[in-house]
């Protein structure tokens, strides 16, 4: 019998058969270049079924082949040998069913002190009534005049901001929107972290989180008591996220994004917190935004530069630099090409803004000044890194680049 025949009559793959074979828990006999399995193979896998079905691993599993074909032992011994064999391994399945009962009781005691604590976290994200001096029109950069039609907790959840030019902001849900609003916009899965770590390359994820961390370390030391923080293009909010309960309740964040459905996402992520901060959310197209001019004491920039350079040629914070005061600080961490792939997905007007020189070049030339700054490891990609990264391309070479900077 061939190993597909034998395979199929013990319902494994031919991968497991050879695996088996590796570990000399099978020894079909090779004849010419193929092996062939008979009865003494049969019996072989049968008792290797049975044992594992009983609870034994590969491994001692290994170890009982080993004695029952090195022991010779007479029917009484083999006998005396199983049941003793039997009951060591029934003890243990007997501690490890206790073992696992225990937590089980621990997960349920978890499960329902997390039930209990979302009943009463959910809070409401708004426009705080005392950042609407923040506001101006996007167009002509005039004084905005409010109109609610929902307010709670000092907070606008429903209304719009409207300027003597004509020009009108939407307030839905607490939510600014410079752009048209879409009622019927889909959202997106409150799940998505998990589906992105299951179809995003770990080595990628380690890395990305390096970046996260540096960044994070260097916020969390930074003075941000009544400071206007602002990160454009904050998308799933993986920053925020890091650094929410670290955020001083004085200071407020500003997350600007261009698509509405992932500032409802990351607003309901705050929200089921139950922890209250000053946030702003914004949708609008950077990077005309309706923020007062030289308003913003701190700029976090979370890969929102790259992401916007992909399909732009101007420098992201140079086109901001409006928004931003005259003695300010700015944190950023870029995605660097040190090598363009032949299947890289910037095109040649864009690559400018991955150059690591043409970058510090540029923040030299918006008078800031880099107080501490990381450069990464070159990565090769040989391989894709998922759906959800799809800015890495097999042949581009990689690697990410922190500053703190000050002016």
């Amino acid at each position: 019998m061939k190993i597909s025949e034998f395979a199929n009559e013990f319902e494994v793959s031919n991968d497991t058969v050879r695996y088996y074979m590796e570990l000399n828990l099978l020894t079909p006999q090779k004849k010419g270049g193929h092996y062939y399995y008979d009865k003494k193979c049969k019996s072989q896998m049968e008792d290797l079924l049975q044992l594992k079905e009983m609870g034994f691993s590969l491994k001692e599993i290994k170890n009982i082949f080993h004695f029952k074909r090195m022991g010779k032992l007479t029917t009484y011994q083999k006998n005396k040998y199983y049941q003793q064999l039997y009951q060591n391994k029934a003890e243990e399945i007997k501690e490890e069913i206790k073992n696992m009962e225990e937590a089980k009781k621990k997960l349920n005691n978890k499960i329902m002190e997390l039930k209990a604590k979302n009943k009463n976290n959910n809070i409401r994200i708004g426009i705080d009534l005392s950042v609407l001096s923040l506001f101006t029109c996007p167009n002509c950069n005039d004084e905005l005049k409010l109109s609610a039609q929902e307010v709670k907790e000092n907070q606008v959840l429903e209304g719009d901001l409207s300027c003597r030019c004509g020009k009108s902001l939407q307030i839905k849900d607490g939510i600014i929107y410079s752009t048209n609003y879409e009622n019927d916009s889909e959202m997106i899965e409150a799940n998505h972290i998990e589906d992105y770590i299951k179809n995003t390359d770990s080595d990628f994820i380690d890395k990305s989180y390096e970046s996260l961390e540096w960044l994070t370390r260097e916020f969390i030391n930074q003075e941000t008591t009544d400071k206007v923080i602002m990160e454009p293009g904050s998308g799933y909010g993986h920053f925020l996220r890091h650094i929410y309960h670290e955020l001083d309740e004085d200071s407020v964040y500003i997350c600007i994004d261009k698509d509405p459905n992932l500032n409802k996402l990351l607003k309901k992520l705050l929200e089921n917190t139950g922890e209250k901060k000053n946030i702003i959310f914004i949708t609008a197209e950077l990077p005309k935004i309706p923020i007062k001019e030289k308003s913003i004491d701190l700029l976090v920039d979370f890969t929102g530069t790259s992401d916007y350079s992909f399909q732009n040629e101007d420098f992201l914070p140079e086109s901001l630099d409006f928004y931003i005061k005259k003695e300010a600080v700015y944190l950023a961490s870029f995605i660097i090409y040190e090598r363009f792939g032949s299947n890289s997905v910037v095109s040649l007007p864009y690559r400018q803004n991955f150059n690591y020189k043409n970058i510090r070049n540029k923040i030299f030339d918006l008078s800031f000044e880099i107080d501490k700054e990381y450069k990464s490891d070159i990565v090769k990609i040989k391989k894709t890194f998922g759906k959800y990264e799809d800015f890495a391309q097999v042949g581009d070479q990689l690697c990410s680049y922190q500053l703190k900077a000050f002016r």
